[in-house]
């Protein structure tokens, strides 16, 4: 073989162990193919069927699972004002096939609530802020007060009972806000297992007065006493409702609902499914729906959901020590 031959062939070489190396580099440069989920997805709701989470949460699961290409299942974990579920999901393999609808109660309120909870807040992976909603003050419709300052005085002059959808909840929690801005001097917290076994109980009498959450009072709003709204302006859909703040006595209970993910979830798992929700409740019909049911549609990026959470939880910290709601067991 000619010098000239062994240059050719062995420049040949070379070209083709280049052009492999740089396939191999180009292929651990190139970009990822986005997360698509191979199996339907479940979706854990803290609170029983018919509550406000739960319509909300199925408001969007349809339009979700056709964005995803997989069904979204709702199952409800009710109990301990949330926790059982969350935790259930805090346990869960971090694969995107189980998703928690967080919420205020459990992520913000929680910490300040109860000495030791099962999960850790910060821990989750948080994947898409969804809606935010607010809460109505009513009372049965036998009740003697009509108007929010007869409710004042009434409660000033007789322990009035307040449902509440568990110990630590927000109606739990607005109850003593509601006391301690008042200054009534004292209510009796009946709780139950979720907003629609309370919201029942209220329909038939058995208690007093009760935050409803906005889709619930849009639906039950003929049946009982509407009082006033505990938020910082009136709500579009409600713009008939006062504010309790309006009235003297300032609470503000306006909540989020959101969806996260079990820790150590990949970033690209939630980031396909952040994808997918913002589609989702950006559009108009979703959004018209979420308004029909008192709630108002959120957006923003995950890390800034993240960071809206230690914030939440601060908002909330102050409020519940203000009302001097104390840690329980």
């Amino acid at each position: 073989m000619d010098e000239s031959s062994s240059i050719r062939r062995n420049g040949r070489r070379d070209f083709l162990v280049a052009a492999a190396a740089s396939c191999v580099a180009g292929a651990a440069w190139a970009e990822p193919a986005p997360w698509k989920p191979a199996q339907p997805l479940r979706l854990v709701v803290t609170y029983p069927p018919g509550g406000g989470a739960d319509v909300l949460a199925r408001a969007m699961t349809d339009a979700l699972g056709r964005k995803l290409g997989q069904t979204v299942v709702v199952e409800n974990r009710a109990g301990a004002g949330g926790m059982i579920g969350t935790a259930a999901v805090f346990r869960a393999q971090p694969d995107g096939y189980t998703l928690l609808w967080g919420n205020t109660d459990t992520m913000a309120m929680a910490p300040h609530l109860y000495r030791e909870i099962n999960y850790v807040p910060e821990e989750f992976v948080a994947v898409a802020p969804v809606v935010g909603l607010g809460f109505v003050m009513t009372g049965r419709a036998t009740l003697e007060a009509r108007t929010f300052p007869e409710l004042v005085e009434l409660a000033r002059k007789r322990q009035l009972s307040f449902a509440s959808w568990g110990n630590g909840s927000p109606g739990h929690v607005g109850s003593e806000m509601f006391k301690d801005k008042a200054g009534i001097p004292s209510i009796l917290n009946v709780p139950y297992r979720g907003t629609a076994p309370a919201c029942q109980a209220l329909l038939a009498g058995q208690v007093d007065v009760m935050y409803l959450p906005t889709p619930l009072w849009l639906a039950f709003r003929d049946q009982i006493q509407t009082y006033a709204i505990a938020a910082p302006a009136r709500y579009a859909q409600l713009k008939d409702v006062p504010t309790m703040a309006e009235l003297g006595v300032p609470v503000d209970m306006d909540v989020w609902q959101g969806l996260f993910a079990p820790p150590k979830t990949p970033a690209a798992v939630a980031d396909a499914i952040h994808k997918a929700v913002a589609d989702v409740v950006a559009d108009p019909a979703l959004r018209k729906r979420f308004a029909e049911l008192g709630g108002v549609p959120l957006d923003g990026s995950r890390a800034d959901f993240a960071r809206s959470i230690p914030a939440e939880r601060k908002r909330w910290g102050e409020a519940m020590a203000a009302a001097n709601v104390k840690p329980q067991d």
